[in-house]
């Protein structure tokens, strides 16, 4: 039993290094050569790469390759990095793959999953308590909350990048996107963290670099589960692509 729990944790840490490093690789690259995108997306394939490590350098480079335009000015893109705060995003994804939009949209959710499920356990020790006979569906409470207020934010600052309305409009149509797309999010983190709990590997903390690699994979889930969501939330224009 003890050394399936030191190659588990030895695997986990290995996981957890090679992510860190993938995170800091996005951030540099974002930072040498800025590539045309709306503010948030930003701070989106940084964090995600947190679970996803190399995929998730995959899926940014593959957001983020367009399909060749038409109109001979393929030079033009180079000049555009510098505008990339600014532009209205509408243009951008005219000649990208509806799969692709929903990819980014996708991972565009699971990053305000991914910094409530950072923060979630931590602030759960503050003031624990038990839901339905057990703390840790208060814990997956507090996570869910803590989700959806911050997905709701990114939401917000996602469709004001590509769309003239603000005010409480916006914000109940960011609401009732994040609403769906978390949920659905959730299902499939909550489902392999209840494996991982009740089958697999037991109670965990925090402290315990298992745990975060369980975290890892349920995110993994919760993109599966997510992302028919929002290819029918994109498909009926609730959600804008990306």
């Amino acid at each position: 039993m003890e050394s399936s729990t030191y190659w588990l944790d030895l695997i986990a840490e290995t996981y957890i290094g090679i992510c860190v490093l993938c995170c800091l690789f996005i951030i540099s690259k974002q930072r040498r050569r800025p590539a045309p995108m709306m503010r948030v997306m930003l701070l989106v394939w940084p964090i995600i790469t947190l679970w996803a490590g190399p995929l998730g350098i995959w899926a940014y480079e593959t957001s983020n390759r367009r399909m060749p335009s038409h109109d001979g000015d393929g030079g033009a893109r180079h000049d555009m990095s510098d505008m990339h705060m600014e532009m209205p995003m509408q243009p951008m994804h005219s000649h990208t793959p509806h799969w692709k939009s929903v990819m980014t949209g996708t991972l565009h959710c699971g990053a305000g999953c991914t910094l409530a499920d950072l923060a979630g356990p931590f602030l759960f020790r503050m003031a624990p308590f038990v839901l339905f006979g057990s703390s840790l569906y208060g814990e997956w409470a507090v996570d869910y909350v803590l989700a959806l207020i911050i997905g709701v934010f990114f939401q917000y600052a996602g469709l004001a990048s590509m769309s003239h309305d603000r005010g409480l409009s916006l914000w109940f149509r960011a609401f009732k996107v994040d609403f769906l797309s978390l949920t659905a999010w959730q299902v499939g983190m909550y489902g392999w963290m209840a494996i991982a709990v009740f089958l697999l590997v037991g109670p965990m903390s925090p402290d315990q670099p298992v745990f975060w690699l369980m975290m890892q994979i349920s995110m993994v889930c919760g993109f599966i589960t997510a992302y028919p969501m929002n290819w029918w939330l994109i498909r009926i224009g609730i959600k804008s692509a990306m």
